[in-house]
This record gives C-alpha cells, sequence and structure tokens, in this order.
C-alpha cells in the first residue's frame, strides 16, 4: 500500500518548525456546518464566529470567503464550491477547510474536527491559503499553494492516533 508513515523531526527541526507555524487559528464556521459545530469550539476556548452571528447569512460564498480573508479567519464548511481555484484563488485565500457530515452523519464530522483541531489550533501557519478537504475517514486532501515558487502542491494524508500517513504515489 502507497500509504508512508511520516517520521518525526529532529528536535531541533521540531523547534524551528513550531516557530514558523505556531498561532492559534481563528476560525469562521459556515453556515452549511451549522451553529452546534461554533458552538464546540467556542467551548473549547477557541476564537470563532458562526457566519450567522456576524451577518453573513444567506450572503454568497463570495462574501463569506471575503469575510474570512479580512479578518484573517480560517473558513470551516460543507460546501465544497469554496474549492474552486477560478472564484475563490489562493492569493485572497484564508485558508478553507471541508469537513465531511454534510448528509447529518456526526461521527465522521467529530473525527475530522478533532484531527483539524490537533493541527490548526496551536499551528495556525502550517498549510497557508491551502484548501483542505477531510473525508469521512478522515483522510485530509490538501492543496497548498507555494507562493515563493508560485506552485500549487497536493498532499494526501491520514491521520491515525498519534501518528501521520502520507499517500505516496
Amino acid at each position: 500500500m502507497p500509504w508512508r508513515l511520516l517520521t518525526e523531526p529532529s528536535k531541533e527541526r521540531a523547534r524551528v518548525l513550531n516557530q514558523i507555524t505556531a498561532r492559534r487559528s481563528k476560525f469562521l464556521v459556515d453556515e452549511s456546518l451549522g451553529i452546534g459545530v461554533a458552538a464546540i469550539l467556542k467551548y473549547l476556548g477557541y476564537n470563532v464566529k458562526f457566519a450567522l452571528d456576524v451577518g453573513l447569512g444567506h450572503k454568497s460564498d463570495q462574501d463569506v470567503f471575503a469575510y474570512a480573508w479580512r479578518e484573517k479567519r480560517l473558513l470551516l464548511t460543507h460546501d465544497k464550491d469554496f474549492l474552486n481555484d477560478r472564484k475563490f484563488p489562493f492569493n485572497r485565500n484564508p485558508g478553507v477547510i471541508v469537513m465531511p457530515g454534510e448528509e447529518g452523519e456526526t461521527e465522521p464530522l467529530f473525527a475530522a474536527v478533532r484531527s483539524m483541531l490537533n493541527i490548526f489550533g496551536t499551528h495556525g501557519r502550517i498549510f497557508p491559503n491551502a484548501k483542505v478537504v477531510i473525508d469521512s475517514d478522515n483522510v485530509w486532501y490538501i492543496k497548498n499553494y507555494i507562493k515563493d515558487e508560485g506552485r500549487v502542491e497536493n498532499a494526501k494524508l491520514r491521520f491515525v492516533k498519534d501518528r501521520v500517513y502520507r499517500w505516496e504515489d
């Protein structure tokens, strides 16, 4: 199977990575995801706003995306429309995470929220301007814009307990 366990970085490399990526993320929870996720994140102490609470109810996806960009908030949603790079370009992307459970399945959604918080809760700069889709098996499809190189990098990760696996083609 082409899943490969990612090895832990050296202590020095981990220290440098922590310095570069350390920052608690601020979140905007889209109307499609629901107030329940926003309430859980608030309860856990995260800086979160729910789209309806900031006047974004029944607004266009472009308005929601622009608000997240202005406020530097990671957008959490079920809406795959935000993955359209022409309508929602990387240079104005606050970071988008499309969560599973749009059909009402709560277990995949809660598993995705847990794994998302393990990464973005304390390392908000780890995938700047990325578009991430988390599927119901907690596999992450990451589309990350490498600004300095002007290219898009794709990765597929699986989080299992305290280990991270990367799909190698």
